[in-house]
């Protein structure tokens, strides 16, 4: 990934400083719809936080030299403390919407769900744009891409609950995916999960200390550090435009999961198959006209603190 050399930061963030900007990210990666990666070009530190990645992932040919090393070290000393308020954010923020099994979070709640719902739905909807408009100059093919990942993804939202249980392989390409979208400004790690429905899965399983699902969900993330991300990298990298038109149609797809009024809203007992309401609930589009705001207000803030724009700052 290249980015404007003017956009890394000196490297002079404290403890505490590393760990409140891990809080933020965590608290956004919760949130289905808003990018962790988005966050951390607000807060300055994204291209300092890919490029600790970077040293990490190639980290075998750093260590026979002295220079290697001071980096590697460098890289651990920003990523470790960032990590740990991420982790702790996440925890707090999932607990609140998804919660342990004795006491569900209001993302389970049929009373409180729908609000959940309609937010992250007016999100998502107004987010749509962040990766389309990342495309230097759309073309053909580029609506062609947007229409695969548009049917990709509401046709796959769309599979019964069964088929998208909680086996070793879809957790593990649930924690591939979500650390690779996170990366991503614009696009969303926990949308990803919400996509392939597990994020009430991975969420409730930390809560439960189910292990097994914790400790896969992990491996998931590690193999797709090493995987996935180079992967993404070399399509942003040669194929830019078409790949954040298929993001964008992905995006889109993923409405179909976020509708705000659905049958029930516990995967392990519910269908949460859509419905059409018979009268219309007022709160769910109160929340969806907050999920508006929202994106606008991050936008603004964005546009304000990230010098000449972003356009091009994952590739």
């Amino acid at each position: 990934m290249h980015t404007d050399s003017s956009q890394t930061p000196p490297d002079n963030l404290s403890l505490i400083s590393k760990i409140g900007c891990g809080l933020l990210m965590g608290g956004a990666d919760a949130i289905p719809g808003v990018s962790g990666g988005t966050i951390a070009l607000i807060l300055g530190i994204y291209q300092r936080f890919i490029d600790a990645l970077g040293v990490v992932l190639t980290g075998p040919k750093h260590i026979a030299q002295q220079d290697g090393r001071t980096k590697l070290k460098r890289a651990f000393g920003f990523l470790i403390p960032l990590g740990v308020g991420v982790v702790v954010s996440y925890f707090l923020a999932t607990r609140f919407l998804v919660g342990k099994s004795e006491s569900p979070g209001i993302m389970l709640s049929n009373q409180s769900a729908p609000l959940c719902y309609g937010f992250f739905f007016g999100l998502v909807l107004f987010s749509i744009k962040e990766p389309w408009k990342r495309i230097g100059t759309p073309t053909l093919f580029c609506l062609l891409a947007a229409g695969i990942g548009f049917v990709t993804s509401f046709t796959f939202v769309g599979l019964p609950k069964n088929l998208l249980d909680t086996s070793m392989p879809i957790l593990l390409f649930g924690g591939a995916g979500a650390i690779t979208m996170m990366l991503l400004p614009g696009v969303s790690g926990s949308l990803f999960l919400v996509i392939i429905g597990q994020y009430t899965v991975v969420a409730g399983g930390l809560h439960d200390k189910q292990w097994g699902v914790v400790f896969t969900f992990l491996a998931g993330i590690v193999l797709g550090a090493f995987t996935f991300i180079p992967l993404l990298k070399s399509l942003l990298r040669k194929h830019s435009d078409l790949t954040m038109a298929t993001l964008t149609g992905l995006m889109a797809g993923s409405l179909r999961a976020l509708w705000p009024w659905k049958e029930g809203y516990n995967p392990k007992i519910d269908t949460m198959s859509n419905i059409v309401p018979q009268t219309l609930d007022v709160l769910p589009c109160v929340a969806f006209v907050f999920g508006i705001v929202a994106v606008f207000g991050l936008n603004h803030i964005e546009k304000r603190f990230t010098p000449g724009g972003i356009k091009k700052q994952y590739c």
